[in-house]
């Protein structure tokens, strides 16, 4: 997960977590609230009808009555059951089993009308039944205790609470949008400057010792892209270092390395002399060979680089005269306009002559060998191969100095570095291709603008 995503979701995390923490104790509230209303709604409800029942109401004009309540919007269900057990109204859940069950105060008092006309009524009990509430109100009538029930469903209550805290719902969701919006302009100014550091990181590392970036952003990225800076900056004073120091250890060890010539060049002509020359001659071949390797850095710059078409031409073209004489075919193939690879020219020249050489010295006369060089791989990588059909690679060649054909064994071990330096790396196998089998030598060479991270 990118910096930039860590970051939005935080900020959308702890805003959605504080959020779940204020709604669920509103939620219970408003539920708690809506069950009250919806309740209080429906002992009303009911206490209307027991007024109307208790005034005298019955028969069919109790029925039209409850059908008129019923009928009512946003209204509660209500049914009355009267002594005989006949039912006004719907069949309300739960009326059966609750109406002959004991009402507040005792059940429905006995006694004659109050002043006012009206016959006793009972107080308000509330059960709960299958979906709901149920309300009872008793009323003591001429024939007997009649019932009015009304039922305050649950899918009421929950539309209610709908009702009531969709308007926070997205008021939340707003709040939500805003704080990613909030969280996603500051992770881009943050991961901004974290990319212009990054490429100046990128860029030292491809061998730009004098790129610079702007030390801007929050203090912790200024500090690192100051101390960026100034790595780039101690880079540049080491390779000028380097450069004096290579200067002036060839003006030092030229001097008495001639000295040493004139000297041997003096002796009289004989064996000796003519030993301790070559022996001169191998020293000033080395020291030469040295020197050339510490001036790399000045003449190929911190990450040295070629392209490699040219290269696998040159050394095809080089070898093909002698593996003709050997009576094999050479197959070519190279991919025109291969990317640069993070290797220097005579590297990967190196690289290849030992490996053609390890085919035309250690395979028979006729031997088929082959050359190839593709983009392939992921990451993206340079491949050549070197191939032919020869008996195959004995174990444990790659081992550096391990060889059992009277050569040194030291060609692998050379292109193998070239390959790792790169950033690549250099793999032996056996293809079965038809009926042939071939050794197939893989140089994987890394590009020039991806990061090599060398492998020991």
């Amino acid at each position: 997960m990118t910096l930039r995503a860590r970051v939005l979701s935080l900020a959308v995390g702890a805003a959605t977590v504080v959020l779940l923490l204020f709604a669920v104790p509103l939620w219970l509230l408003e539920q708690r609230a809506a069950t009250s209303d919806l309740e209080d709604a429906a002992t009303v409800a009911a206490r209307s009808v027991a007024d109307y029942v208790s005034a005298g109401g019955s028969g069919t004009s109790l029925r039209a009555y409850v059908k008129r309540v019923d009928g009512r919007e946003d209204a509660v269900q209500v049914a009355v059951v009267s002594s005989d057990g006949t039912t006004y109204g719907p069949d309300l859940p739960g009326a059966s089993d609750n109406a002959e069950q004991p009402l507040p105060e005792g059940g429905v008092p006995d006694g004659d009308r109050d002043q006012d006309g009206f016959l006793p009524i009972s107080g308000v009990d509330v059960d709960r039944v299958s979906g709901g509430h149920l309300v009872r109100i008793g009323v003591t009538t001429g024939d007997g205790p009649s019932v009015v029930l009304a039922y305050a469903a649950d899918d009421e209550v929950a539309a209610a609470v709908t009702h009531r805290l969709a308007p926070l719902g997205v008021a939340a969701v707003l709040v939500l949008v805003l704080v990613a919006a909030a969280a996603e302009f500051v992770a881009r100014r943050l991961v901004r400057d974290l990319d212009r550091t990054a490429d100046l990181a990128d860029a030292i590392a491809a061998g730009d010792a004098i790129a610079r970036i702007p030390e801007a952003g929050p203090p912790e990225v200024r500090r690192v892209a100051g101390a960026l800076n100034e790595l780039a900056g101690r880079i540049d004073e080491l390779l000028a270092a380097e450069r004096e120091t290579v200067a002036d250890m060839s003006h030092r060890l030229r001097t008495p390395l001639m000295a040493l010539r004139l000297d041997v060049e003096a002796l009289p002509p004989g064996d000796v002399a003519a030993e301790l020359e070559e022996h001169v001659t191998n020293l000033e071949r080395t020291l030469t060979s040295v020197i050339d390797q510490a001036r790399r850095s000045q003449r190929e710059g911190i990450r040295a680089g070629c392209l490699p078409s040219p290269v696998v031409t040159e050394a095809v073209e080089f070898w093909r005269p002698l593996v003709e004489d050997q009576g094999r075919s050479m197959g070519v193939d190279v991919a025109p306009d291969l990317p640069e690879v993070h290797c220097a020219r005579e590297d990967l020249r190196v690289a290849l002559d030992a490996l053609v050489e390890n085919c035309v010295a250690h395979t028979p006369d006729g031997t088929p060998v082959e050359v190839r060089a593709r983009l392939a791989g992921s990451p993206r990588r340079v491949v050549v191969e070197v191939r032919d059909r020869g008996p195959g690679l004995p174990p444990g060649a790659l081992r550096r100095g391990r060889s059992d054909r009277g050569s040194s064994g030291l060609g692998l071990d050379i292109a193998r570095g070239c390959a790792r330096t790169s950033g690549g790396d250099l793999v032996v196998e056996r293809e079965q291709v038809g009926d042939d089998t071939w050794t197939v030598v893989r140089l994987e060479l890394g590009l020039a603008g991806q990061a090599a991270h060398r492998r020991i």
